[in-house]
């Protein structure tokens, strides 16, 4: 048997927990060392890039000047010309619609033209009617209305023979 060993003195064994929250600051420690280790190559990869940007350019020749130049005025005219195009399109585009538009007001008037006529036609044959009708000089007295007769009943009663 072992000698026994009061409790103040003995060895205490690490609670899982603590273990854990050991291991946790570790990790940490490491993915914070690792970050500092990235961000140091960006900053190395980022000045290398700033030095090749800082590099001059040649400076161009007379030949590629006037090429330039040239290229230049070719794009200008061929820019304008091609404005010019689509304004001429814009404008006959606008053109039809107005005639369209022009066409359908005349076509619209015609139909209101043949409407009134046919109209006005009805109201002067009913004018014809009442003066025909006037136009007879038989006196009102005269003029009787026909009394319609009543229709005579049928019986519910039904004949066997």
């Amino acid at each position: 048997m072992p000698p026994k060993v009061p409790k103040n003195k003995q060895e205490k064994k690490p609670l899982v927990s603590e273990i854990i929250e050991n291991d946790i600051e570790k990790l940490e420690i490491e993915e914070k060392e690792e970050e500092a280790e990235i961000e140091e190559e960006v900053v190395e990869k980022v000045e290398e890039v700033e030095e090749v940007v800082k590099k001059e350019k040649k400076p161009r020749t007379e030949k590629q000047i006037e090429q330039l130049k040239v290229a230049r005025i070719k794009a200008m005219e061929t820019k304008e010309r091609n404005k010019q195009i689509k304004n001429k399109e814009q404008e006959d585009i606008k053109k039809k619609l107005d005639e369209t538009k022009q066409e359908e007001k005349k076509k619209l008037e015609q139909k209101i033209v043949k409407k009134a006529l046919s109209i006005k036609k009805k109201e002067i044959k009913k004018q014809e009617i009442l003066d025909e009708i006037s136009d007879d000089e038989t006196p009102i007295d005269k003029i009787k209305i026909p009394v319609k007769k009543p229709e005579p009943k049928k019986s519910n009663i039904m004949y066997f023979d």
